[in-house]
């Protein structure tokens, strides 16, 4: 790409949908790295190389703008020779950066800016990195002389104030949070302002900006974004104020703001090479389109995430794949979930987290499960447990465990099941940090347990019962009760299991979940009828559907049982009537 300013060139599709402009961001060229006609273009260049922690790229734009037509301007000079000894310094090549930051302090001189010199000359790199605690308190210090100079002047505020104050404001965010740091980042803000030196004043701003949002002064920091945005800035700076923007219409739950802002900040990182920026925003979009369930466009960003952070190296890859993988397990898309998650199991010792290898495995065994390969995903989650137990992750070993255990009860392998189910509630014992491994496991055991007839599995289902009434949501209490309710007629308790799934049906309707609700009393009009309440049944039974007229196998199940009890009352003509109404309805369904 060429020309005077960076951004200039990026297409901005804002009304394009949203997984047509993931598509494009996936599918672009990977351009290595471009080109300016002029020193200007090179110093956007090398800020958003530098921005982008591509350093080499970085020096390589400063040196090239240094020979462009506009180089030999002292004003694109000096930019040019303090984003270059800058870059060096980031690099930790202070041998590299002081001949640079000589020649520059040698411009300012010829300039006849002498005290900005003399100042520069005297703070070094304290101006071009993160000062230490140190370094912090002598640049308190020199600021407060400059304001004393610049005063006695009737200066509003010189530019080498603003240059130390800006290095300040970095090293106070650090020490003393961003409520101390906002007065320094306004003053430089000003000055920069005044003497209009927008370049410069762009990365003030955003550094405003994001202590604002830190601070809590989210639509302050919108307002300053937006100043930035509608001002001279290069793409990095734009691409950083979109996600500010998309972060605080996310955080005020506007999601479709949200999305425009952090695609097109995803858009403008991607473009000028910020790959972390890029991913960053990426898995932003992904959350978002997630939550409103927009499957396609949800997997296309994690897709753009992944991407963006293997093109920059990063290690967060591993992780965006795992969100990829899981993604794609939510959206029933087994195939390619294995493919996105065998591919880092498959790396191995090469990651550096073994957490993320054993939620690969975790998922990988799910999507083969999904795909009848039992044997494969029992493997993978014995794997992922003992990974876990290595890393002293008692609660994800539990999961595995149970997941291995639910499994196995499906396939009628209960004591393979119970197995897992006891080893699973052993370690969420163990674990104080997620109280709902604890109550899945007494579920799932004393599920298991209650059906068997084992009286031993009510004990447990009675403690996951109290554990979710102060932690669970009401859909999880309703589905224990339900189990509690089918525990007891295992156990021979009919009695007891209507009054439980009566209870339970109430509670999933607090729930809104209407077919669970359903279900439940249909269970309960079912055990009335072997215990020979005939009445009571085609009554509950009657009344179980009266909600879900649209779901037709739970229909056809309480017809079923009202014509049986019917029957057992001698009420065969209204027996035959719904007799009729089931076989229209069976006809229905096969049609």
């Amino acid at each position: 790409m060429t020309g005077e300013h960076a951004e200039s060139q990026v297409e901005m599709p804002g009304t394009a949908p949203l997984a047509t402009r993931l598509k494009a961001l996936l599918h672009a060229p990977q351009v290595t790295e471009t080109t300016a006609k002029t020193a200007r273009g090179w110093i956007d260049l090398a800020y958003e190389a530098a921005y982008g922690e591509r350093y080499a790229a970085a020096a390589d734009a400063a040196r090239a703008g240094l020979q462009a037509p506009g180089g030999d301007t002292s004003e694109n000079r000096l930019m040019l020779l303090r984003v270059l000894s800058g870059v060096h310094e980031m690099r930790g090549d202070s041998d590299a950066s002081a001949p640079v930051l000589a020649e520059r302090i040698a411009l300012l001189r010829q300039l006849g800016r002498t005290r900005q010199a003399r100042i520069e000359e005297d703070l070094g790199a304290m101006l071009l990195r993160e000062p230490d605690a140190v370094e912090g308190e002598i640049l308190s210090r020199v600021a407060e002389e400059l304001r004393a100079e610049d005063a006695e002047a009737g200066s509003a505020g010189s530019l080498v104030l603003a240059d130390v104050l800006s290095s300040l404001a970095v090293r106070t965010l650090h020490d003393s949070g961003p409520e101390a740091t906002l007065p320094l980042v306004k003053e430089s803000c000003r000055i920069l302002a005044a003497h209009d030196r927008q370049e410069a004043l762009a990365g003030a701003r955003m550094f405003l900006a994001h202590s604002l949002l830190l601070a809590g002064e989210s639509e302050e920091a919108l307002s300053v974004a937006e100043s930035v945005l509608a001002a001279p800035a290069n793409r990095a700076v734009r691409g950083a104020m979109q996600m500010l923007r998309a972060t605080v219409h996310h955080g005020q739950d506007r999601t479709a703001q949200a999305l425009e802002e952090a695609v097109a900040s995803a858009e403008l990182y991607a473009a000028c090479g910020v790959r972390r920026g890029s991913a960053s925003a990426a898995a932003l979009v992904a959350g978002l389109a997630s939550a409103v369930e927009d499957e396609e466009s949800a997997v296309l960003a994690w897709q753009v995430a992944v991407q963006q952070a293997e093109l920059g190296e990063f290690p967060e890859a591993a992780v965006l794949s795992l969100a990829l993988g899981q993604q794609l397990l939510e959206g029933d898309e087994y195939r390619e979930a294995e493919k996105v998650l065998d591919r880092i199991v498959s790396r191995g010792q090469n990651l550096q987290d073994s957490s993320t290898r054993g939620k690969a495995l975790m998922g990988l065994g799910h999507a083969v499960a999904q795909q009848k390969r039992p044997t494969e995903a029992l493997a993978h989650w014995q794997e992922a447990a003992e990974i876990f137990l290595n890393d002293d992750e008692p609660d994800e070993a539990a999961r595995a465990h149970l997941a291995a255990g639910a499994l196995s009860a499906s396939l009628e392998k209960l004591e393979t099941a119970r197995e897992h189910y006891e080893m699973g509630l052993e370690l969420a014992e163990q674990s104080q940090e997620d109280p709902a491994v604890l109550v899945q496991a007494l579920h799932s055991l004393g599920h298991l347990l209650t059906r068997e007839g084992d009286s031993a599995g009510t004990a447990h289902l009675d403690r996951a019962l109290s554990l979710a009434q102060d932690h669970g949501t009401d859909w999880l209490v309703a589905d224990i009760t339900d189990s509690i309710a089918r525990g007891l007629i295992a156990l021979g308790n009919g009695t007891g299991a209507v009054s439980r799934a009566l209870d339970a049906a109430d509670l999933f309707r607090t729930a809104e979940d209407a077919r669970s609700a359903a279900n439940a009393e249909i269970f309960a009009g079912q055990v009335l009828l072997q215990m020979g309440r005939a009445d009571e049944a085609e009554a509950i039974l009657r009344m179980a559907v009266s909600d879900v007229g649209e779901e037709d196998d739970l229909v056809a199940e309480a017809l079923e049982g009202r014509i049986d009890a019917l029957m057992r009352q001698d009420k065969a003509e209204e027996a035959a009537r719904l007799r009729r109404d089931l076989t229209r309805l069976k006809r229905r369904r096969q049609a």
